[in-house]
C-alpha cells in the first residue's frame, strides 16, 4: 500500500473528524519519513506524537522533529539580560517538561520514543528566534509525510503535538498531496523545502540547535530492556479494527431514517436491488439512496463499487459532502472541473483494485462525464456478476438521447432518484428510464410530506400579468411559424424537432413579459423590511426604462429593489463559483441579505435555507420544473412555519377585454398557466384564491376544461 490507497480528505475539522484516528494513524502506517515542526516540547507531546508510530517504526520509518522549549517570562528575561546562558535556560526548561507517565500506554509510548532515539530513527532539534529584539519562541506547525514510493503529504492547520492539540481542542487542517493537482504538488514542495532549510539551520532569523544531550539521557530512562510492545496502538485505539472499519459503509451518528425511507429500501432489496425512488423534493431522497447503499454493502461483505451520477457539477459537491459522512472508502470526484486533476488516474487505480481485491470506492460524476470516454472505458468492463451500484440523481435526465445510449445494463444494482420521473413531452425517454431502473419502490408525494410534517405548509398567490400588445403580436407570429413544422406521426399531428426552438422562444417571451417587473416592485411595498425572500427570474432579457438598453431580467430586478427600497439583494446565478454560492447561502440564512435573485437554482437541486417568501417570475409550464421548485421552497428550517409563494401567471390579454373567439389564439398560454395554478393551489392552505382566478379566466373565455387532460393533449401535439 501507499498514500494513494488511503482516503485523504481535503480538510479535517474537529466537528467532523478525530484527527489521530481519521488522519494521523492511517497516514503514519504508510510513512517512511516523517518531518514535523511543532510547538512546545513535553513528554505529553511525545506521547501524543507517538500515536501511529508503532506501525511506522516496524516498517523502518524515521522521524525528524523540530520543537520549541516552553519558556516562561522569567526564562526569556534571563536570556535577554544575560543573567544565564541560553543553553542553560533551554536545557532546564526542557527537563522541566519531562514528567512521569501516568498510564501503562504512556509508558509504552515513551519506551518507543526512547528506543527510536537510541537507534537513530527519531531525531529531535530545538528552534528559537534571537536577534536585536531579544529571544522569542518558534511556534510554527508544519508536517511532511513521505511513503516508500516517494508520495508526499503535507498539511497546514492549527494542530499541535499536545494532548489538547491532537484530541482536545477544536482544530482544523488542510491537506496537500503530491500526486494530485499542480497547486497541491507545489504546496507539498514548499512545506518540505521550508522544513529542510530549518532542519539544516538555514532559515533566516531562526536558530536551530541539536537537542541537549542531558535531556536525551533523561528520556532514555523510559527505554525498557524488554523491548517495544508493538500492539500498543491496537490495544489502546483498536488501530487495526479501526482501519478495517474505515473501509466500511455506515450510517452516520445522529441520522435517523423515517419509516417510509426504510420501507423503500426494503422494497428495493426485494426487487433485486433495482428500482425508482419517486420522492418529492425535500423528503430525503439522498439519505434513502445512501441507506440502500449501506444495506447492499452489508450483503456483499463491503466489496462494493458505487457510481453516483448527477446532472450538475454543484450537485456533485453536495453528494460528496453527504457521502463522506456515510462511508470511509476512497471518493473520486470525476468531471471536467474536478479539483482533483488526477481523477482519471484515480478511477483507473480504483477500478484495478476493485477488480483485483474487491476494494470498495465511490465515484461521483456528472451525466456528461459519465457518458464520456474516460469513464465509459471502465463502466463497460463490469460484468453483471460484479458488485457495482449505480445511483442516478434527478433521474428524469437519464432518459435523454445521450444517456440512453450509455445506459449500463451490465451494472446489476440500480437506484433512480427523482421527484418527477416522468419526462416532459418525452414518452420514449420515460419508458427507457422505467425499463432500466425497474419498478417504483416508493412514491412519496408532496401531499404526504406536508401532512407528515416533513415539509412546511404554504399559501399560494397567483398574480395575473398581461402581455403587452407587442408581446401578444410577437407570440402570435411565433405560433404562426410553428404551423410550418407540423408533421403527422402515428396518425397524430405533432411539431417536429425543427420547430422546438420556436417553442423555446415563445417560452422566453412569456417569462420576460415586461409588465412583470412593475407588478413585482409594487408587491414589495409589503415586504421591503422583511428577510428570507427569493425572487426567481427567467433566463431572459428586458428593457431598462431608465437607459433604454436590453438587460437581463435578474439584473434589472436586483437594481430596482436596491435603488427603490434600499434592500440588501444578492444575485445567485451560474456566474458565481461554488465558494461564492456557499457564502451567499450562509449570509442569506443569517439575514445579511434580505433577498436573493436567482436563475435556475430551484431546478438544479440547490438548497437555499430559510426561504419564507418566494416570487416566481419565470413560471415554468413543465411539471418536472414547477413541482421541484415548490418542493425546494417548502423545506423546513429554523423559525419557518410556513411559506408564501407568489406565482406570476401570464395572460394574453386583460380578462375584461376577452371575447370567446380569442380562445383559439390564447389557448396555448392559458392552458399551461391554469394547469400549473391548479397543481400549486391543490395543496395550498388557501385553495380558494386559485379557484377564484381559474374561474375568472375560464368564464372570460367561456371555455371550461380539465387542465390535466388538456396538458396531455398539448404534450401529444408539441412532441414526445
Amino acid at each position: 500500500m501507499s498514500f494513494q490507497d488511503l482516503d485523504i480528505h481535503i480538510r479535517y475539522r474537529s466537528e467532523i473528524h478525530n484527527f489521530p484516528r481519521d488522519f494521523l494513524i492511517p497516514v503514519l502506517s504508510q510513512t517512511k519519513i516523517y518531518k514535523r515542526g511543532t510547538g512546545y516540547f513535553s513528554t505529553t507531546s511525545l506521547i501524543q506524537l507517538s500515536v501511529g508510530l508503532f506501525e511506522m517504526a516496524k516498517n523502518g520509518g524515521k522521524i525528524q522533529v523540530v520543537c520549541s522549549p516552553n519558556l516562561d517570562k522569567k526564562d526569556i528575561e534571563a536570556i535577554d539580560y544575560g543573567y544565564r546562558s541560553r543553553e542553560e535556560v533551554i536545557t532546564e526548561a526542557l527537563l522541566r517538561e519531562i514528567n512521569e507517565p501516568v498510564t501503562y500506554f504512556d509508558e509504552e509510548r515513551l519506551n518507543l520514543v526512547a528506543t527510536l532515539i537510541a537507534n537513530g530513527s527519531f531525531d529531535l532539534k530545538i528552534a528559537f528566534l534571537q536577534d536585536d529584539d531579544g529571544f522569542r519562541l518558534y511556534h510554527e506547525k508544519i508536517a511532511v509525510f513521505i511513503d516508500a514510493e516517494g508520495n508526499r503529504i503535507s498539511y497546514a492547520g492549527s494542530v499541535n503535538e499536545s494532548e489538547n492539540g491532537l484530541d482536545g481542542n477544536f482544530e482544523s487542517l488542510y491537506t496537500f498531496c503530491s500526486w494530485k493537482d499542480p497547486s497541491q504538488i507545489e504546496a507539498v514542495q514548499v512545506a518540505e523545502n521550508d522544513f529542510d532549510q530549518m532542519w539544516n539551520d538555514n532559515t533566516i532569523k531562526l536558530h536551530v540547535i541539536d537537542f541537549p544531550n542531558i535531556v536525551i539521557q533523561k528520556l532514555m530512562q523510559y527505554k525498557k530492556p524488554s523491548g517495544i510492545n508493538w500492539d500498543t496502538d491496537e490495544r489502546e485505539y483498536g488501530y487495526k479494527a479501526y482501519l478495517k472499519s474505515c473501509q466500511k459503509f455506515r450510517i452516520p451518528d445522529g441520522i435517523r431514517l423515517h419509516d417510509y425511507q426504510e420501507e423503500a429500501v426494503q422494497v428495493w432489496q426485494a426487487n433485486g436491488y433495482k428500482g425508482i425512488f419517486d420522492m418529492c423534493t425535500g423528503s430525503g431522497k439522498t439519505y434513502t439512496a445512501l441507506y440502500g447503499m449501506i444495506q447492499l454493502s452489508k450483503s456483499l461483505d463491503e466489496k462494493l463499487a458505487v457510481f453516483i451520477v448527477c446532472p450538475y457539477i454543484h450537485l456533485v459537491s453536495q453528494w460528496e459532502e453527504d457521502v463522506e459522512k456515510w462511508c470511509s472508502v476512497p471518493i473520486i470526484i470525476a468531471h471536467s472541473k474536478s479539483p482533483n486533476r488526477e481523477w482519471k488516474k484515480d478511477v483507473m487505480m480504483a477500478y484495478k483494485r476493485f477488480r483485483r481485491e474487491g476494494s470498495p470506492f465511490v465515484c461521483i460524476t456528472t451525466n456528461d462525464s459519465f457518458a464520456g470516454e474516460e469513464l465509459q472505458q471502465y463502466i463497460v468492463r463490469f460484468s453483471e456478476t460484479q458488485n457495482v451500484l449505480l445511483i442516478v440523481d434527478e433521474a428524469h435526465n437519464f432518459g435523454s438521447a445521450q444517456m440512453i445510449n450509455v445506459m449500463p445494463w451490465n451494472i446489476p444494482y440500480r437506484i433512480a432518484l427523482s421527484a418527477t420521473i416522468k419526462r416532459y413531452m418525452d414518452k420514449t425517454g420515460t419508458n427507457k428510464i422505467n425499463q432500466f431502473f425497474g419498478e417504483k419502490c416508493i412514491e412519496y408525494t408532496l401531499e404526504q410530506a406536508i401532512a407528515d410534517g416533513n415539509l412546511v405548509h404554504y399559501d399560494y398567490i397567483p398574480i395575473p400579468v398581461v402581455l403587452s400588445e407587442y408581446e401578444l403580436l410577437k407570440y402570435k407570429q411565433l405560433s404562426q411559424k410553428l404551423k410550418k413544422y407540423i408533421v403527422v406521426k402515428n396518425g397524430k399531428m405533432k411539431i417536429s424537432e425543427a420547430g422546438k426552438p420556436i417553442i423555446y422562444e415563445r417560452t422566453r417571451l412569456l417569462a420576460g413579459a415586461e409588465n412583470k417587473i412593475g407588478v413585482l416592485i409594487n408587491l414589495f411595498q409589503k415586504y421591503y423590511t422583511d428577510n428570507n425572500i427569493l425572487v426567481y427570474c427567467g433566463a431572459t432579457s428586458v428593457e431598462d426604462e431608465d437607459t433604454g438598453e436590453s438587460v437581463r431580467q435578474i439584473d434589472l430586478v436586483t437594481k430596482r429593489l436596491q435603488t427603490e427600497y434600499h434592500m440588501s439583494v444578492k444575485r445567485f446565478t451560474a456566474e458565481e463559483n461554488l465558494k461564492e454560492r456557499q457564502n451567499i447561502k450562509m449570509y442569506f440564512a443569517q439575514g445579511m441579505y434580505q433577498v436573493i435573485t436567482a436563475i435556475k437554482c430551484l431546478d438544479e437541486g440547490v438548497n437555499i435555507p430559510g426561504i419564507k417568501t418566494a416570487f416566481i417570475m419565470s413560471s415554468s409550464r413543465n411539471p418536472k420544473e414547477f413541482i421541484q421548485r415548490r418542493g425546494r421552497l417548502l423545506r423546513k428550517s429554523d423559525n419557518k412555519k410556513k411559506a408564501v409563494i407568489y406565482d406570476f401567471v401570464t395572460l394574453p390579454r386583460d380578462l375584461d377585454n376577452v371575447v370567446p373567439n380569442d380562445i383559439e389564439e390564447d389557448k396555448t398560454i392559458i392552458v399551461g398557466e391554469i394547469a400549473r395554478m391548479v397543481e400549486f393551489g391543490r395543496l395550498a392552505d388557501n385553495p380558494e384564491v386559485t379557484d377564484d382566478l381559474v374561474n375568472q379566466i375560464m368564464t372570460a373565455y367561456d371555455y371550461f376544461f380539465d387542465a390535466e387532460e388538456e396538458m396531455e393533449k398539448m404534450e401529444e401535439y408539441y412532441g414526445e
